[in-house]
């Protein structure tokens, strides 16, 4: 089979056999997109391959992803982690651009063709995020910017839930417009430092150039880590959320325990400061998530293990 494909899907899938399956529908339902890269594409529809990476799911995942045609499935003999098996993915893609999309996500209307219409349109920009609902057709957070010593002092003490804080202290985690401070920022197209990996629609040139994930962070925070080095490689380059392109992000469905995100976001967290800024300011980080993890202890006892971990 000749491969013209123009943009490369990568889906990672563990335990999430039918969800996975579902993504894989809602894909296909994009009209704008083109996945018979056998023959010629249609002029007026984007030429796609999609990559599966199944990280040695002990469901029916790989017996069931067999019989899913166009795609190309990798069938791994452990859980390799997030990051790893999408650069599993990132390597055999021919793709001119890449999106990494979480199995757990339904791809709404044509979603994808519309991020890589906007993409495609906007050579100042090497990324784009969709915006991602709850279930309920809520609004949900992605991304937001850069940690620093403010914005991860700020979040640890719960100083950016109080209104203007986010105005003044570019915020790690902004809100969105269902908090009662009713933020608009997820309300309108714009620039951002990072997006979360449920939907990252990336150019291959600067893929290539920054060599896709740190596979020493297994899941949780390496969506950041990587943005930051795209950031340096291009640093006029930009980031951006779009709301007219939307999908519907379950979350949380391969997480193995419900403590496991948690610990994951705060050592995500720390792995940034150690590998990009001043070694003082990671030991600071690591005292200010602490005492962040032991007040949030008093309300939610899965705390006490974070502190344990910091």
């Amino acid at each position: 089979m000749k491969n013209n494909a123009l943009l490369s899907i990568i889906i990672v899938s563990f335990n999430t056999c039918q969800i996975t399956l579902d993504c894989l529908k809602s894909v296909f339902k994009d009209k704008g997109l083109d996945f018979d890269l056998s023959k010629s594409s249609h002029h007026d529809k984007i030429p796609t391959e999609i990559i599966v990476i199944d990280n040695n799911s002990h469901d029916n995942s790989v017996q069931e992803l067999k019989k899913v045609k166009n795609i190309t499935l990798i069938a791994n003999k452990d859980n390799t982690g997030f990051g790893k098996a999408n650069n599993q993915g990132i390597k055999i893609a021919k793709g001119n651009y890449i999106l990494l999309l979480n199995s757990d996500t339904i791809v709404l209307h044509s979603a994808i063709s519309q991020s890589l219409n906007w993409l495609s349109a906007h050579p100042e920009s090497h990324m784009c995020t969709a915006q991602l609902l709850n279930k309920n057709m809520t609004i949900q957070a992605t991304g937001g910017y850069f940690p620093t010593l403010a914005n991860v002092l700020t979040w640890s003490l719960g100083l950016d839930d109080l209104p203007l804080v986010n105005h003044l202290i570019k915020p790690l985690h902004p809100h969105t417009p269902n908090f009662y401070t009713k933020d608009k920022y997820y309300l309108k197209d714009h620039r951002q430092d990072w997006v979360t990996g449920a939907f990252m629609l990336i150019r291959k040139s600067i893929v290539d150039q920054t060599k896709g994930f740190d596979e020493s962070y297994f899941m949780y925070g390496e969506e950041v880590e990587w943005a930051y080095r795209m950031h340096l490689a291009l640093p006029a380059s930009e980031t951006w959320y779009l709301v007219g392109p939307q999908i519907i992000h379950l979350g949380g469905a391969s997480a193995i325990r419900r403590i496991d995100p948690i610990i994951r976001e705060y050592t995500g967290i720390v792995s940034f400061f150690e590998r990009h800024r001043p070694s003082w300011q990671t030991s600071l980080v690591k005292k200010i998530l602490k005492i962040n993890a032991y007040l949030r202890s008093f309300v939610n006892p899965v705390y006490k293990e974070v502190c344990s971990k910091m």
